[in-house]
């Protein structure tokens, strides 16, 4: 399967690569900054909000990973929002229209645990609350598009080896586990492929 990687060359993307290279897929590399990009794999070097750079690289694919995330010291509070409007309109464009995205479940309350529905969630809220608004504006952008989506919803990202046995609910939160690891993302995110049970649905997801 060909699959392309967007934001290849951040924590998630590599992991995401990583895995999907384990599993035998060509995989297309999409970076700012071509340097920056995982070995073996075709490196595309585009802006997130470039619909024709985009299009003109999605011909042929047969799914998509979107691993963009918020970088603290670019400071850009649209960037999901603002990418997802591009990524979208370009796989129309392309003909590509399965779709996997990389989202977060703290911006979500989502039948959680006591300790994440009153303490946590609402202190995560106050303190990133324009990360927030992107993410669910984008998730909105997803929804509404033609692709066929899945949204992985992590819990609090940490580094260290992912596990093969994660845990994960469909649209619903994990219950008394709060940190997920970059590779256990990338992990799932793979998994998310080929699993047709998941689109049209929010995964979280934990460790």
């Amino acid at each position: 399967m060909r699959v392309a990687v967007i934001g290849a060359s951040g924590r998630t993307g590599r992991a995401t690569v990583a895995h999907a290279l384990a599993a035998g897929h060509d995989v297309i590399s999409f970076v700012r900054t071509p340097a920056s990009a995982p070995q073996g794999t075709t490196v595309v070097q585009v802006d997130v909000r470039d619909e024709a750079g985009l299009a003109a690289t999605l011909t042929g694919v047969d799914a998509v990973v979107s691993c963009v995330g918020h970088v603290t010291s670019d400071r850009d509070n649209t960037v999901l929002h603002d990418g997802a409007v591009a990524l979208t309109a370009a796989m129309a464009s392309a003909g590509a229209s399965r779709l996997v995205a990389v989202s977060a479940a703290g911006a979500y309350v989502a039948s959680d645990d006591p300790l994440s529905r009153f303490i946590a969630k609402p202190i995560l809220e106050r303190m990133l609350k324009t990360n927030n608004e992107d993410t669910r504006a984008m998730e909105n952008v997803i929804r509404a598009s033609d692709t066929s989506w899945t949204l992985l919803r992590p819990s609090r990202l940490v580094s260290g080896d992912g596990v093969r046995g994660y845990r994960r609910r469909l649209d619903q939160s994990v219950w008394w586990h709060y940190n997920t690891r970059f590779d256990t993302v990338g992990r799932a995110a793979v998994d998310a492929i080929a699993k047709p049970e998941w689109i049209g649905h929010a995964v979280f997801i934990t460790d």
